[in-house]
């Protein structure tokens, strides 16, 4: 986002319009406005918008919202270009009477792909292509988005392409169903780069749609360093360290730490594929062992350390002691039962000399003997990697910086420590110390009319401590 001067009189000012079909024209919402959250989220798909409204002026009568609106949000932040965002309304709730002919509302919006992908369900039939292909096709013909983005517009940025051929023929899933099939057996041309799973994620930013793995943001630059306090303003020679104001953490708030119990049951400490292969009739059950263990299975104490890992991070979260280090067998909410094909390392899946498949021959495009779905590769990995972003969140209060999107990867640094309420610092320090990288996997814009602010709340994620738990002398 360029650096700009914002025109005369707009600095750090919006403008929130409503426009509806039923209406002569549009409508400002500005002055009505007490609070705008925005929220963008990597496992959300679309991103959305709450707006508080204080109504003195019988809005909800003089132009009646019926869930056919359109809120085009504005804002001008100085030092950034316009940051222009575009809802459909679909619902409005909390109304209530505050004081004589004053009313207050909550509306509720989503962005226009978002509202169009309730509205779209798909019958059509993907024969040998490749998952970012499809997927740009349901982007493009489902929801909308343009292939080279626009004023009030967003384009899908696909990073990494996928590699493996897929064939499949939707039966009225809705296009976000669909892509999150799809990711979940989408595989990176950059395989020698992830040795495991790519772990596709598709999701919405103020910026673009992505479609991209996890892996791939995990390896990234971040792109802020933030402070839990004001940092010394010179070094250790006395030289002057330039912080800029944004940088600065309002609040910062430990969400979690960890779940064992959560975790064991998601399958982040050991896991089982069990595989039913209806075509030849094959059955992996268990127990297995052997190789198709290490193929099928993932163990925390064998597999953690070939894991992508965040910068600064790669500590495990349990001592080798621990009752989960020492189980056997995968739980039973950690076996997944799975219709897949199976082949033997010696095979080369659909040339098979038994009668049964000479009669299928010739295979045309489009049989899945020709495009085997092996789900259960890698799956165990996957599991893993996903499920373990769930623990280990900190939730911290920064400036607005729409540069500053889902997805992206900040520093947090804690230069001393600090006597700060929300937080007991001194956890902090023990499970991540003075810097630690986090993957932002949600965030929420914040302006507040009343004081005319803009900040955010960052949910950061890390899928391991960054440093060794280590435990101090009781006296």
């Amino acid at each position: 986002m360029a650096l700009i001067h914002p025109p005369q009189g707009l600095a750090n000012r919006h403008t929130l319009a409503l426009t509806s079909p039923i209406a002569s024209a549009a409508i400002e919402l500005s002055l009505m406005i007490a609070e705008i959250n925005m929220y963008e989220d990597m496992f959300g798909g679309f991103m959305r918008m709450e707006v508080v409204i204080s109504d003195a002026v019988g809005l909800m009568d003089k132009f009646p919202i019926v869930g056919d609106e359109t809120l085009t949000w504005t804002y001008y932040l100085e030092g950034y270009d316009p940051y222009t965002q575009i809802f459909k309304v679909y619902k409005v709730s909390g109304r209530s009477v505050d004081r004589a002919r004053a009313h207050s509302m909550v509306i509720h919006a989503i962005s226009l792909p978002g509202y169009k992908n309730s509205f779209e369900y798909l019958y059509k039939p993907y024969i040998q292509k490749k998952p970012h292909e499809i997927i740009d096709d349901v982007c493009t013909n489902y929801l909308g988005l343009p292939t080279g983005g626009g004023q009030g517009q967003k384009a899908l940025v696909t990073p990494v392409p996928t590699e493996n051929t897929y064939t499949r023929v939707s039966s009225g899933q809705n296009p976000l169903q669909l892509i999150n099939f799809l990711a979940a057996e989408s595989k990176s041309t950059q395989a020698k780069s992830y040795k495991h799973p790519s772990n596709y994620v598709f999701f919405e930013d103020n910026k673009q749609f992505n479609f991209v793995p996890i892996s791939h943001l995990m390896e990234k630059e971040t792109i802020r360093d933030f402070f839990l306090s004001v940092p010394q303003t010179r070094d250790n020679r006395g030289n002057a360290i330039k912080i800029h104001p944004g940088e600065s953490i309002l609040s910062l708030r430990m969400v979690d730490s960890f779940d064992d119990l959560d975790s064991l049951h998601r399958g982040t400490y050991l896991n089982e594929v069990n595989i039913i292969d209806p075509i030849l009739k094959r059955f992996k059950m268990h127990p297995i062992s052997g190789d198709d263990e290490i193929k099928h299975e993932f163990k925390y104490d064998r597999d953690f350390d070939d894991l992508t890992h965040l910068p600064n991070s790669g500590e495990k979260t349990v001592s080798p002691n621990s009752d989960i280090i020492k189980g056997k067998k995968p739980y039973a909410a950690h076996r997944r039962m799975m219709i897949t094909q199976y082949e033997k390392d010696s095979e080369t899946y659909p040339v098979d000399s038994s009668a049964y498949f000479k009669e299928m021959q010739p295979f045309k495009p489009g049989d899945q003997l020709l495009d085997p779905r092996q789900r259960h590769k890698n799956l165990p990995e996957s599991l893993h990697e996903k499920e373990n972003l769930f623990n280990h969140v900190v939730e911290v209060t920064v400036p607005g910086d729409p540069d500053v999107t889902v997805g992206k990867l900040i520093k947090i640094k804690v230069p001393q420590p600090t006597s700060f309420k929300d937080i007991n610092d001194q956890d902090y320090l023990l499970l991540y110390g003075q810097e630690a990288t986090f993957l932002i996997t949600a965030v929420r814009h914040i302006y507040n009319a009343t004081i005319d602010s803009y900040t955010m709340v960052l949910s950061c994620s890390a899928e391991s401590f960054a440093r060794e738990p280590a435990g101090e002398k009781v006296i």
